[in-house]
């Protein structure tokens, strides 16, 4: 029942995170890629049964952080990951740079 709530949990999340990054960016082609990308490190705390895990990967000859929000996979230093990269617009209208987010696909 638990892995049953985690799954729809987990669903959940990344239909609104896809969702809130349509309705906060520009139309235009390129508003989200989905890349298998290099673990170059493992970010990995926990806190009693509280978790955190996230992973240094290579994006475009750069080195960036992909959060596994729900700490669903276990990559390990040189497996290839699948990450979702999102860009959007700041939310300042004063700021002309967008964001980019990067989350590991967990499945």
């Amino acid at each position: 029942m638990k892995k049953r709530a985690l799954l729809v949990a987990t669903i959940v999340t990344l239909l609104f995170t896809v969702y809130w990054t349509a309705a906060n960016t520009s139309t235009t082609k390129g508003d989200h890629e989905r890349a298998s990308l290099k673990v170059l490190k493992v970010f990995d705390s926990h806190d009693g049964d509280h978790l955190f895990r996230a992973y240094l990967v290579k994006w475009k000859d750069q080195e960036v952080i992909a959060e596994d929000t729900l700490v669903r996979t276990n990559y390990h230093e040189g497996d290839m990951a699948p990450i979702l990269v999102m860009r959007s617009r700041h939310p300042d209208e004063k700021v002309t740079t967008g964001l980019l987010r990067f989350s590991v696909v967990p499945f």
